[in-house]
């Protein structure tokens, strides 16, 4: 009983001391602006994702559609305040090497410049580079191989999409009063 009523205090020792750090949910309705970040981040226009060399591959769409449903998941109400610009590198590394010369493991480093652009002045307000890498294995079905880069590829977009929303929500949520005050 006496460990129950303990734990109670301190969690809500916790709960209050958030609260009073001026702690903010960065998507919720009482962000900076009173605007939620979500119904700004839905006003943001992702153009189609290419790669280095302004090919659309398998791999863009990945991105793109993990961007969609990161970014803007509720429906726009038709304007656009920004747009999202997007190009990717792969690279594909071997190592692991046995004694046949033969390779066990595949390394692929996946790389996305994005630039956020405010449709106002056509200018970019943020840049930035995400990363991520995944490693798998090699194994002798060629099937198989295949099958473990399409997974390797989707987990890579995932990662990189998850990092470019968060970016530009806290872009967005840290200069929510700079915007206000112009």
């Amino acid at each position: 009983m006496m460990a129950h009523l303990t734990t109670y205090i301190i969690g809500a020792i916790v709960v209050l001391s958030v609260g009073a750090c001026g702690f903010k949910p960065m998507y919720g309705q009482n962000s900076d602006g009173g605007v939620a970040l979500s119904q700004i981040m839905a006003n943001i226009k992702i153009d189609p994702v290419r790669d280095e060399l302004g090919r659309q591959e398998r791999l863009a769409q990945l991105l793109e559609n993990n961007l969609h449903e990161r970014i803007s998941p509720l429906s726009s109400d038709g304007s656009s305040l920004y747009v999202l610009r997007a190009s990717y590198n792969v690279e594909e590394r071997g190592y692991g090497i046995r004694e046949d010369e033969s390779v066990t493991l595949q390394n692929l480093r996946l790389s996305v410049a994005f630039s956020l652009i405010d449709i106002d002045s056509d200018q970019s307000i943020m840049d930035g580079t995400a990363r991520a890498i995944v490693t798998y294995d090699l194994v002798q079905s060629d099937f198989s191989n295949k099958i473990a880069r399409e997974t390797s590829l989707e987990r890579l977009s995932e990662e990189v999409a998850n990092q470019i929303t968060t970016r530009i929500g806290t872009f967005l949520s840290n200069n929510a009063k700079n915007n206000e005050a112009e």
